[in-house]
């Protein structure tokens, strides 16, 4: 986690849970097939247009992740689940959710 907040200067809670029962829980993908999809490298050659340059890897790349806007209480506002690398909630959808 330093290094996630060495890169990006958040300096809130973070939490992990490196059984992987909440990434399960979630419904969240894991796969190589996931990684090296067609869409990732769409995704790979847009952010390359656009500028983006991928630093050092870290984590799990088989790992996709997700997005999950959750409260009050136990109500799920919104939710995300990358299919392949590269595949991400539109802000705008996430920004609403947060309303």
């Amino acid at each position: 986690m330093k290094s996630f907040r060495d890169v990006t200067g958040y300096a809130g809670p973070l939490f992990a849970d490196p059984s992987l029962q909440t990434f399960r829980a979630a419904g969240l993908a894991y796969g190589w097939g996931r990684t090296f999809h067609p869409g990732s490298f769409l995704k790979g050659l847009q952010a390359f247009a656009k500028g983006f340059r991928q630093g050092a890897r870290r984590g799990n790349p088989v790992q996709q992740g997700g997005v999950f806007v959750l409260g009050p209480a136990d109500r799920v506002r919104y939710e995300w689940r990358d299919r392949f690398a590269g595949d991400h909630a539109p802000m705008s959808d996430v920004v609403a959710a947060l309303a």
